[in-house]
């Protein structure tokens, strides 16, 4: 089977990418690379150390919001390096105001979730055995 290294990048669909970048930068520390709107559909590219995310619209779009129940995506999880760095992750949250749950363990380790402004789940994880 041939390599992959790694996930290039994600591309998510929102209702406004300039308000979901906003949010990308304010809450995960991502800095805007990107921005245009001058053509059928907006792009906003955010992006830090390891982690590329775009953001954009669809014309035609409905605005039916995030639901993880249907077909695609259930949520994005990015890796966090240790539990303190986890930790921190939930007490900047908090500071910030983001809503996000407690840090919750699983059989794979320990997570918190919260989400964006089109409703996209996040979940911060810590591949640690419990």
């Amino acid at each position: 089977m041939p390599a992959l290294d790694a996930v290039s990048h994600l591309s998510l669909t929102v209702t406004d990418p300039g308000r979901s970048a906003d949010f990308y930068n304010r809450v995960l520390g991502t800095e805007t690379l990107f921005s245009s709107s001058g053509g059928p559909f907006s792009l906003v590219v955010v992006a830090r150390q390891g982690l590329m995310i775009a953001l954009r619209d669809h014309p035609g779009m409905t605005d039916q919001g995030f639901d993880p129940s249907r077909i695609g995506l259930d949520h994005v999880a990015f890796q966090v390096p240790s539990r303190a760095d986890l930790e921190a992750w939930h007490t900047n949250l908090a500071a910030a105001g983001v809503a996000c749950s407690e840090i919750e363990v699983s059989p794979f380790g320990l997570h918190l979730n919260l989400k964006d402004p089109d409703n996209i789940a996040i979940e911060l994880f810590v591949s640690e055995p419990t």
